[in-house]
């Protein structure tokens, strides 16, 4: 799997990232429920990775300056990678083909259109990341499943 800003995947190093993507996830779950006998939609944007100025907004502290952005600790761990990945603007990936111009037009269509879905996808790698994620779960509840169905109450 690539490495992926997506909501509805937890990476290593990334913990509280992925904690707070989650929740926000969650919430507007819930409120899609919650509003739509109202008739007012809600809309997940799920984007996968796009060429944005994202990683020149990091701030390093002064501290680690001299550690390449990271304490010792952290040396040969995925935070080191994590750090160094996103420490140099001009070393985009090249897995960040996304077009922000089109994906800022597709959600202005979805909204604009009247979607009748709560999750936007945005991108070729988020929709397979998605893919990977539901494979992921579909096994994870076949292993479970008679785990799961003898815990009734008889």
């Amino acid at each position: 799997m690539t490495k992926s800003p997506y909501r509805f995947i937890a990476r290593p190093s990334r913990s509280s990232y992925s904690a707070s993507k989650f929740a926000i996830e969650a919430s507007c779950e819930s409120l899609y429920h919650e509003v739509k006998p109202f008739g007012i939609k809600v809309l997940i944007v799920e984007p996968g990775p796009f060429r944005t100025p994202f990683a020149t907004r990091i701030i390093t502290p002064a501290r680690f300056q001299s550690n390449g952005g990271f304490s010792d600790a952290y040396r040969n761990t995925a935070v080191e990678q994590m750090v160094k990945a996103v420490s140099d603007p001009a070393k985009i990936p090249d897995s960040m083909t996304g077009d922000p111009e089109k994906a800022a037009r597709a959600i202005f269509e979805a909204v604009d259109g009247g979607h009748e879905y709560l999750r936007l996808p945005l991108g070729p790698l988020c929709v397979k990341a998605l893919e990977e994620k539901i494979d992921w779960l579909r096994k994870d509840l076949e292993a479970t499943r008679e785990i799961a169905m003898s815990t009734e109450i008889s």
